[in-house]
């Protein structure tokens, strides 16, 4: 048997070292489709991170892949539907992560709210003297307002560490979950009422059709002009060209993002360019413990598939139909 473990993905020894007690582990020399579609042609199962895609063609092109797993949470990177059709598992990391990006999203709420990256910078180019202004413009979380959109494993774990700062919590999504409210005590608010009263916005959704967009020029003109904006879900959600728009007429206080509307985001787009913009390169999930943990899952569920099992992260649960079917 065959793993493929795509170029530049970060499996660390934990789990490579299981991978091969079961199947023989290949890992391309490059990052190009070519390559990948090379190495996959008798591969049995596929690991991947946030890139490369795996569109169609690279499905077809693999007639013995049962398994592709994805070395994170998102799967939108994966054509799921034509790996529904050729009856292969598709599998993520729900959960390994899920405190990490939680401590990252407060993270940069926090570095927001402080202007630490300014304050950092004000140190080191000799501009003690800015010290005066950032006082100014700093503020608390306490006694705020904080609004998540989402509320699952991450978006229940960010509440929890904003409460205990002693924020109020609101929240919205497609299902009210009356039992998380009680257990940390947030409030279920329709989406207009969040954009209206919250302080601080932290989204936390997936990349659908129904999401995509989700915040643009409407959502922007409907917040407070302080508001401060965390995005942990994807750089699409938020319409780029609004969000611009919205710094540059001072519509919202800031923006802190991980993900981008195209990664890396273009070396000359504006939105690199406002003070009150805190950018990460898309690593909220990841820290030294996250990495070995969510190696170590996705091999065992690779393993899992190569025994015949179904992986225990298993994200197109259709297929298993078309497998008795």
């Amino acid at each position: 048997m065959k793993v493929v473990i795509a170029h530049k993905v970060e499996m660390v020894e934990e789990g490579i070292s299981l991978l091969r007690e079961f199947a023989e582990v290949v890992i391309p020399g490059d990052g190009s489709e070519e390559t990948l579609l090379a190495a996959v042609r008798d591969a049995d199962s596929l690991i991947v991170g946030i890139n490369p895609p795996v569109p169609r063609r690279v499905i077809e092109a693999a007639p013995r892949l049962k398994h592709i797993g994805r070395m994170g949470v998102g799967v939108d990177s994966v054509d799921r539907q034509a790996a529904t059709e050729h009856g292969v598992m598709v599998a993520n990391v729900p959960d390994v992560t899920s405190d990490t990006v939680a401590e990252f999203t407060v993270t940069l709420l926090l570095s927001l709210a402080r202007n630490i990256p300014r304050c950092d910078r004000a140190v080191r180019e000799q501009r003690w003297h800015d010290r005066l202004d950032l006082i100014r413009i700093n503020t608390e979380l306490f006694g705020k307002t904080h609004g998540l959109v989402g509320m699952g494993r991450i978006g229940s774990r960010v509440a929890a560490r904003l409460k205990a700062f002693g924020m109020r919590v609101i929240y919205h999504k497609r299902t009210r979950d009356r039992e998380v409210e009680e257990s940390l005590g947030v409030e279920y608010v329709p989406f207009d009422v969040l954009l209206h009263e919250a302080d601080s916005i932290s989204l936390h959704t997936p990349l659908t059709e129904e999401t995509r967009d989700l915040l643009a020029r409407p959502q922007f003109e409907a917040m407070k002009r302080t508001v401060m904006l965390v995005n942990q879900s994807r750089g699409k959600v938020v319409n780029e060209q609004a969000l611009i728009e919205a710094l540059r007429e001072g519509l919202i206080g800031g923006y802190a993002t991980d993900v981008y509307d195209s990664e890396p985001p273009d070396a000359g787009s504006e939105l690199l360019t406002f003070g009150n913009v805190v950018l990460s390169p898309h690593l909220a999930g990841g820290t030294r413990e996250s990495r070995v943990r969510t190696a170590i899952t996705i091999a065992q569920d690779a393993i899992r598939v190569l025994k015949g099992e179904v992986p225990k992260n298993l994200v197109n649960r259709e297929v298993l139909d078309r497998k008795r079917g």
